[in-house]
């Protein structure tokens, strides 16, 4: 039979790769959490809870491609209180829906949340940006027990490429004439 020393070491092995597991527990209702209390400030166009959810070197690229990588809370809160004057004009934006989280790691995750965006979007120089679905891909980090976004990447989905509320995400490609 087994040596008492050969059943302290499975023990102890046991143990350990318990403990290991343990460690390596995904946090989704954390990176859930997170997403829902930036959404209310989105939708409450706080800029300066957005900002405090995100990392100071936050970025984002935005629905028209451009790349805006900052560097402080206070650059965070300054651009979105920008976009929600200029760009909402004091409307609220679309409710986010988490599709799906992805954890690269216990610390990072990737988070696909969809909007819908019912009204016209109208920027200052006239374009006008047709009712359309938004597909976000925000990247959730966790540093010191706390999560933040580190980075937002936000996907127009076009007429007729829009998806509604209740489609799938995929798209075929090409799309069916």
């Amino acid at each position: 039979m087994f040596s008492r020393t050969c059943i302290v070491m499975l023990l102890i092995c046991a143990t350990g790769t318990f403990a290991l597991g343990e460690g390596q527990k995904h946090d989704e209702h954390g990176v859930r959490e997170l997403i829902s209390r930036w959404n209310a400030a989105y939708r409450a166009l706080d800029a300066k809870t957005l900002a405090a959810l995100q990392t100071p070197d936050f970025e984002i690229v935005n629905r028209l491609g451009q790349w805006t990588p900052n560097s402080s809370t206070p650059q965070n809160e300054q651009m979105w209180a920008w976009a929600f004057t200029n760009i909402y004009k004091g409307k609220p934006g679309p409710d986010h829906k988490i599709e799906r989280i992805r954890f690269l790691s216990p610390d990072v995750a990737l988070v696909q949340a969809r909007a819908y965006w019912n009204d016209v979007i109208v920027l200052d120089d006239g374009t006008r940006i047709p009712p359309h679905g938004e597909i976000d891909t925000f990247v959730a980090v966790r540093k010191a027990h706390v999560w933040r976004v580190a980075a937002l990447n936000i996907h127009n989905q076009m007429p007729p490429f829009d998806i509604k509320p209740g489609e799938p995400l995929a798209v075929p490609y090409p799309p069916k004439e």
